[in-house]
């Protein structure tokens, strides 16, 4: 039966701390389930579906690095929220369990109050992200870019009249293929035959997943099954095909429910476009911007043409001196944008503030500056549960200096034109929000002319090459800095052309932006 209160698998092998979270959590009006090894907790989600795991970091049998790992191969456990319970409060620990793909941690003897909050804000990110439909996402919803996902068995599947259906079908004979076809692209109905025992058994989990935002049908073999008939009617069934009809009918009915969902997305899409363009963060796909004898180039593209949780921001400080900022909220598309407007609020706020006062040189101490901003992070309950990263460059026309500060951003890549070498500058710092009271070191380079310095986000290293199926990582953005480092004027957009043509890359399935600094040669 579709459930109708969150469902959080605990895993410890403590079984006073189980106890204690389960007594937590159902006064909360949530349903738990408990394991007590890693295994367990493998066991259970086979046909159960939870919409928010917490696993102790060190068990028996399987730790709790390895379980997160397994869980995120999983299509259906890739956004799942997994909260880690530890008494390690050491930082290289924290960010290997958010590497592994944790979102957060607790740390032992646990809190209630903190433990609560932080359940709750993650909970409602979750459904944030569940009730805002993946396929309203999409920039061309129309039914030959979406599929209809058909639940077959293997040795004799119904023959679903294809050529009269509006959509293409995909038809999947496992609860592994079904998964990954529901993560692929524009879903606009379920069908399940019941012959389909692999799906059948697995009805619930299904429901749970799909919740309202997809129509789900079953082809009936036998309507006068009485205790079939009962069975399906506990979950929430949109349709029940009957396989004896006129094959016009099933078809009529199977393209009815297509059309009122993409009549439904196409409303969703329209009003999440609407809301865009109204925000005040509108970034420029292309911007162009000029220091002296230095040229600033940023290249900006959100995924799928939608809001994401990319940022960037200019600031003048005066005649001689600008602050760059480049972000990026983890998260995808939609989800990850919702936040970008706290971020950049903070940052806006916190430099106007400081610099009329005058009282910190955030131009010559960037790290001083992401030190202040983690800290309103870490006190903000909303944003402390949304880890992101953050450059800050700061460029000083008059010494020719240029100043960088890392929050978690990746390395960038400096070419020096005097030495005629490319290296990565070795500036790194925790993900804001993470620890309270983290220290950023401010990395303060010459820049000379010729020289290059480029920054970019993950959504270029973790492009993947369309031959060998592998992500193209940081060197990509080595390799076509090389060959143009000598150009008199570069810009992101030959860049990423480079990255394309090389690397084989057809698709971004992620914000991406690309920041070139350059300095004139006179």
């Amino acid at each position: 039966m579709a459930k109708v209160s969150p469902h959080i698998l605990v895993v410890d092998d403590d079984i006073v701390i189980l106890k204690f979270i389960e007594f937590t959590l159902k006064n909360l009006g949530y349903q738990t389930t408990l394991a007590k090894n890693g295994r367990e907790a493998i066991d259970q989600a086979k046909n159960e579906h939870y919409d928010l795991i917490i696993s102790d970091l060190y068990m028996p049998l399987m730790d709790g690095n390895e379980l997160v790992r397994h869980f995120r191969k999983l299509a259906e456990y890739q956004h799942t929220p997994f909260i880690f319970l530890s008494g390690n409060n050491e930082e290289e620990t924290w960010i290997k369990n958010l590497n592994d793909g944790a979102d957060d941690f607790i740390t032992k003897p646990i809190k209630q109050k903190v433990f609560v909050s932080k359940i709750q804000s993650h909970l409602k990110k979750s459904f944030l992200r569940k009730n805002i439909l993946d396929d309203a996402r999409k920039n061309d919803i129309s039914f030959k870019k979406g599929i209809l996902i058909y639940c077959a068995n293997r040795i004799k599947p119904f023959p679903l009249p294809r050529k009269l259906i509006k959509t293409n079908i995909r038809v999947v004979y496992t609860d592994s293929d079904f998964f990954m076809a529901l993560q692929d692209v524009n879903t606009w109905e379920i069908i399940i035959d019941d012959a389909a025992s692999w799906a059948v058994s697995i009805l619930e989990k299904i429901s749970e997943i799909i919740s309202n935002h997809l129509p789900l049908s079953i082809l009936i073999t036998d309507p006068n099954n009485k205790e079939q008939m009962d069975f399906f009617l506990k979950f929430k069934i949109n349709s029940f095909l009957y396989k004896q009809l006129d094959p016009k009918l099933i078809v009529h009915q199977i393209n009815s429910n297509i059309q009122r969902e993409h009549e439904l997305k196409n409303k969703y899409l329209n009003a999440l476009n609407t809301a865009a363009k109204r925000s005040p963060i509108r970034f420029e796909n292309n911007f162009s911007d000029q220091l002296k004898d230095y040229n600033i180039e940023i290249l900006h593209q959100p995924y799928d043409k939608l809001p994401g949780g990319d940022y960037y921001e200019i600031i003048n400080v005066d005649e001689n001196r600008k602050i760059l900022i480049v972000g990026d909220v983890m998260g995808k598309k939609w989800d990850a944008w919702f936040f970008v407007p706290a971020y950049i609020a903070y940052i806006r706020s916190t430099i106007n503030f400081f610099l009329n006062r005058k009282e910190l040189d955030f131009v010559e101490y960037p790290g001083k500056f992401l030190e202040i901003i983690n800290q309103y992070v870490f006190k903000d309950m909303q944003l402390t549960e949304v880890f992101t990263t953050l450059s800050i460059i700061s460029i000083s026309a008059n010494t020719n200096k240029i100043s960088v500060a890392s929050a978690g951003a990746l390395r960038p890549y400096y070419y020096d034109y005097t030495e005629d070498t490319i290296s990565q500058l070795n500036i790194v710092g925790t993900l804001l929000g993470v620890i309270k009271n983290a220290q950023y070191q401010s990395l303060v380079h010459d820049f000379y002319e010729g020289d290059k310095l480029l920054f970019y986000t993950d959504g270029y290293t973790e492009a993947v090459n369309d031959k060998n199926n592998e992500m193209i990582d940081d060197d990509a953005l080595y390799l076509a800095l090389n060959k143009y480092k000598k150009s008199e004027h570069l810009t992101p957009q030959e860049i990423e052309e480079e990255i394309i043509h090389t690397f084989n890359v057809s698709k971004f399935d992620d914000d991406r932006t690309m920041l070139l600094i350059e300095r004139n040669q006179k």
